[in-house]
């Protein structure tokens, strides 16, 4: 419910305010589900292909977010028939369990201010590759 900013000179996120409205929900299936119990114990479950966006207009499936605002990304694992098919419209109406993972969280921005955390962004990334 609220609106951040960074505060360069104290190294934090600081409250700057009321939140916007929220953006629409939107939910995003993995895009190599459905997974069998077998799969999901012995592969890595990863969403580095969602696409993010601040446009609330956006009519390709993007996450729509509100940039300084912060998330706490969810990941909802949905038990399903076997034969079942098509989109899960309402997660109320399915069996499922959430989990959220707290050092997920992270504050919305659209562009960096700062060249240093687009250096130590890149670094993180090329480690995170060669490891």
């Amino acid at each position: 419910n609220k609106r951040y900013r960074y505060a360069y000179h104290r190294s934090s996120w600081l409250v700057a305010g009321k939140a916007d409205p929220p953006a629409p929900c939107r939910m995003c299936s993995h895009p190599d589900s459905p997974f069998s119990g077998e799969q999901l114990r012995k592969q890595v479950v990863s969403f580095e292909k969602v696409k993010l966006t601040n446009n609330e207009m956006d009519k390709h499936g993007h996450l729509v977010l509100n940039s300084m605002h912060k998330y706490q990304p969810r990941i909802h694992i949905v038990k399903r028939p076997d034969g079942a098919s098509g989109q899960i419209v309402d997660l109320e109406n399915e069996e499922y369990k959430t989990f959220i993972f707290p050092e997920t969280v992270f504050t919305a921005v659209t562009a960096y201010q700062n060249q240093l955390v687009s250096y130590t962004r890149a670094f993180i990334k090329c480690r995170k590759h060669t490891l």
